[in-house]
C-alpha cells in the first residue's frame, strides 16, 4: 500500500510541471511596452486580415475615335470691335497629317492650311479678294510623346509669298488655353476632363447629325470647350470655345466639319 501511495505521488508531480503558472499566463496578455515618453501602453490584439476592394474607373471621354490623315473645318469667328456692330467672318482650314522627318528626326508632319478672303482698301473703297489670302503651317512633332519639333509659317496675299517664319515652341502646349489656327494642336485628343451633356442635333457643312454627343470641358486656363461627336465620324463634327486671345470684346469660334479622310 505505501508502495502505490509513492508511486501515484511521483507521477502527480511529474505531470504538475507541464501546467503553466497562471501568474506567468496573466502575465503574457496584459504585457506591457514602453513609449518614449514613458508612458505604457497596452499591446493591441490582433486584428483580423480585411480585403480592399479597388474599383477600376470609367474611361476618359474622347472626341477622336477613330484613324484619319486629313480634315477639314468652316471656322466662324464673330468679335464685337467698338464702335462698330459684332462682325463676322469665315475661314477654310484643313489639317493633314503624314510621316516625316524634322532635321534628322522621324516625326509627325501636319501641315495646316487656313484660306481665307483678303480685305484692302482701294481709295474709300473696301474690297475683298476671295480666298485671296493662304497661311501654311508646317509643324513636326515626335511620333511617340507628340513633343512639339519645329515647323514654319508662310503666309501667301494674292498669290504672292509676302513671309515665312518660324513657329514658335508654344505651339507644343495643345491644353492650357486656344491655340493656332484650330484652337487644338496639335489636333488630337486633349488631357482634359469632359462631361456628357446628352444628345443634340448639329448642322454642318458634311451634313446633318440628328444624334451628336455633346461633351464640355475647360482648357487649364479657364477656358470653356464644347464638342459634339457623331457616331462613325472619327473627328468631331463641331466644337466652339471663346477665344480671349483675339482682339475685340467677346470673341467666339466655332469649327463645323466640311469632310475627312
Amino acid at each position: 500500500m505505501i508502495l502505490l501511495i509513492v508511486v501515484a505521488m511521483f507521477f502527480a508531480g511529474c505531470s504538475g510541471t507541464n501546467q503553466p503558472d497562471p501568474s506567468i499566463t496573466n502575465l503574457q496578455v496584459m504585457a506591457t511596452v514602453t513609449t518614449i515618453a514613458g508612458t505604457p501602453a497596452v499591446t493591441p490584439a490582433p486584428q483580423p486580415a480585411t480585403t480592399v476592394q479597388v474599383k477600376a474607373t470609367e474611361s476618359p471621354v474622347k472626341v477622336f475615335t477613330g484613324e484619319y490623315h486629313w480634315v477639314e473645318y468652316r471656322e466662324n469667328n464673330t468679335v464685337t470691335l467698338p464702335p462698330n456692330p459684332r462682325y463676322q467672318w469665315d475661314y477654310d482650314i484643313k489639317m493633314e497629317r503624314s510621316a516625316g522627318n524634322y532635321k534628322g528626326t522621324p516625326a509627325t508632319h501636319v501641315t495646316i492650311t487656313m484660306t481665307g478672303d483678303y480685305p484692302e482698301w482701294i481709295g474709300n473703297t473696301l474690297t475683298t479678294t476671295k480666298d485671296g489670302e493662304i497661311i501654311v503651317e508646317d509643324f513636326y512633332y515626335t511620333t511617340s510623346t507628340d513633343r512639339f519639333l519645329g515647323g514654319t509659317e508662310t503666309t501667301t496675299i494674292k498669290g504672292i509669298v509676302k513671309s515665312t517664319t518660324d513657329i514658335p515652341l508654344y505651339q507644343h502646349n495643345r491644353e492650357d488655353g486656344p491655340v493656332g489656327f484650330l484652337g487644338i494642336t496639335p489636333f488630337g485628343e486633349m488631357n482634359i476632363t469632359l462631361t456628357d451633356q446628352g444628345t443634340e442635333s448639329v448642322r454642318v457643312p458634311a451634313g446633318i447629325y440628328p444624334d451628336a454627343r455633346k461633351y464640355t470641358g475647360s482648357f487649364r486656363d479657364g477656358t470653356r470647350i464644347t464638342f459634339w461627336v457623331a457616331p462613325g465620324i472619327p473627328v468631331p463634327v463641331q466644337y466652339q470655345f471663346p477665344n480671349k486671345y483675339l482682339d475685340g470684346e467677346n470673341p467666339f469660334q466655332s469649327y463645323e466639319l466640311k469632310g475627312w479622310g
